[in-house]
């Protein structure tokens, strides 16, 4: 997120980019989320689309299975970036229902990271932000 956006963003928003992500609201929902996706360039953390193409789908495929998305806070963060920017490219709007479990599940994954872990995953948010 560019630095003169960050003026425009709510409380629970800019703490959590500064690593408190406590403050992400509970539920956490898909309409919440779109600037929390973009904390971070999903591109640039994987190389390019295709791979992060690769890792949303495998996830996707995960949760179509199994009913629950699983995966690190960070890889669930890739895959909520990379649908926002693949539902925008395709001029999707209707609601899919698994697009709030998604944020619900991102959501729990990062209350259960260490400080340690959240202050590391803040500092390559503030890195790869668009």
């Amino acid at each position: 997120m560019k630095a003169n956006s960050t003026t425009r963003l709510l409380r629970w928003e800019r703490l959590a980019l500064r690593g408190d992500f406590s403050a992400i609201p509970r539920p956490f929902t898909w309409d919440q989320s779109n600037r929390l996706a973009h904390f971070l360039n999903g591109y640039e953390i994987v190389g390019g689309m295709d791979r992060l193409a690769e890792i949303s789908n495998a996830l996707l495929g995960e949760y179509r299975w199994s009913g629950h998305w699983r995966g690190t806070a960070l890889e669930l963060w890739l895959c909520l970036f990379f649908q926002h920017r693949a539902r925008r490219h395709m001029g999707l709007e209707e609601i899919d229902p698994s697009l709030d479990d998604l944020c619900d599940a991102l959501g729990k994954a990062l209350s259960r990271l260490s400080s340690v872990e959240a202050e590391l995953l803040a500092s390559h948010l503030s890195q790869h932000a668009i």
